[in-house]
């Protein structure tokens, strides 16, 4: 019995010795961005943006680029990703990717295909940004350089999260975001837009992170909107702001709101709640918005008295009137200009009123252009930033 033990336990350590798919880290490349563009000679140019690690470090760093973008073009995307060694010589992984830019030409097109790899991808997480690139090619992106983060893509995630979470500019679109709004009925897709400020070619260079006032910075610039999958337009980051507040996903925000002739005031938004309910009114879904907001004064130039709670409650108002005006006029502007529920109303009435969705949802899009939408915000100023009891404008 114990010879028959051992002969198991010595046919069990020559099956489990070793590790067949072991690669050192030394022949290891993290992709950092990947960018898709329109390719010269075939359908599609892949672009990756591979990491110097050595240049990351403080202590063997040196004046050496700290990531290389390499391009290479073919038809097929999940190809073209295990192509990249015909000019880079490591194994690349695409796991700890921090952007996914694609070009205005490609969005236009479609972009059914080029997720559907990403969702496929066991290397692929979900916690990348998803940008398109306005005006310029996606590869340009990726190769600008920055002194404070010297990989493109990680400066990207970096912003576009930093944008979201102090005021809201950036929509904070992630894989599982883009793959729901492409398959739902009620729900169209968006991504952040980008634009490069300056010269490309310039900001391009090693000697772009070397001067105060740079050559060329990506910047971000909206919201691109979808509608059957395809780019079909932008809005501006305004109106990003206000897709948040009707997702409900807004963290913080300024509002600067008028309180007279040239005088205005502040308030720092820190808490969002939005609620929304859709029905069918005699053929017609209408929506009902209800915001409720608490926020504190950051700033203020109007001939108020700060000490007396009526003031709060005439500050309250003005502020009310002016954020559900800014909320209701992009909804009005993406039913007439795009025609696609961004917003998700549609998915809403999925839930909320099933039976009358269901006999519009093959033409939701058109009913959408048509609703009527109501919002109504309700904002509680809390109190007025660190005052000690001065009075703006007058003397106490």
């Amino acid at each position: 019995m114990r010879k028959v033990v051992l002969s198991l336990l010595i046919c069990c350590m020559t099956l489990l010795s070793g590790c067949w798919d072991l690669v050192e880290l030394s022949e290891l490349s993290i992709v950092s961005g990947l960018a898709v563009d329109k390719g010269e000679n075939s359908r599609y140019k892949i672009s990756v943006e591979g990491v110097n690690a050595t240049q990351l470090n403080p202590k063997t760093g040196g004046s050496a680029t700290a990531a290389v973008v390499y391009s290479v073009e073919g038809d097929d995307i999940a190809e073209l990703t295990q192509k990249m060694n015909t000019g880079l010589s490591r194994h690349l992984i695409y796991s700890h990717m921090r952007a996914v830019v694609i070009s205005e030409e490609i969005a236009k097109e479609g972009v059914s295909d080029f997720f559907d790899f990403l969702e496929r991808n066991r290397e692929v997480r979900n916690d990348f940004n998803i940008v398109i690139a306005k005006g310029t090619e996606a590869d340009e992106v990726l190769s600008m350089t920055y002194p404070l983060q010297r990989v493109s893509s990680t400066k990207i995630n970096t912003q576009l999260e930093a944008l979201q979470k102090e005021w809201g500019g950036d929509p904070g679109v992630r894989l599982k975001d883009m793959i729901e709004a492409l398959l739902s009925q009620g729900k169209e897709p968006v991504a952040a837009a980008v634009v490069i400020e300056g010269s490309p070619k310039k900001g391009e260079s090693i000697e772009n992170i070397q001067k105060v006032k740079l050559d060329a910075i990506v910047k971000s610039d909206g919201l691109a909107v979808f509608k059957g999958g395809k780019l079909i337009g932008y809005l501006n980051i305004e109106d990003t702001r206000n897709y948040l507040i009707l997702a409900d996903r807004l963290k913080r925000t300024t509002f600067t709101i008028p309180c007279g002739k040239n005088d205005y005031f502040a308030v720092r938004v820190y808490h969002n709640d939005t609620t929304i309910h859709v029905k069918d009114r005699r053929g017609t879904p209408e929506a009902k918005v209800n915001l409720i907001m608490e926020a504190y004064i950051d700033s203020v130039s109007c001939k108020k008295d700060l000490g007396k709670a009526e003031t709060y409650r005439e500050l309250e108002k003005l502020a009310q009137n002016h954020i559900a005006t800014q909320v209701e006029q992009t909804v009005q502007k993406t039913q007439q200009e795009y025609g696609a529920d961004i917003f998700g109303f549609g998915e809403k009435m999925f839930v909320q009123d099933y039976q009358s969705f269901k006999k519009v949802k093959d033409e939701w899009n058109e009913k959408f252009t048509t609703m009527k939408v109501d919002v109504e915000a309700v904002v509680k100023i809390r109190r007025s930033g660190i005052d000690r009891g001065i009075f703006i404008g007058q003397t106490s």
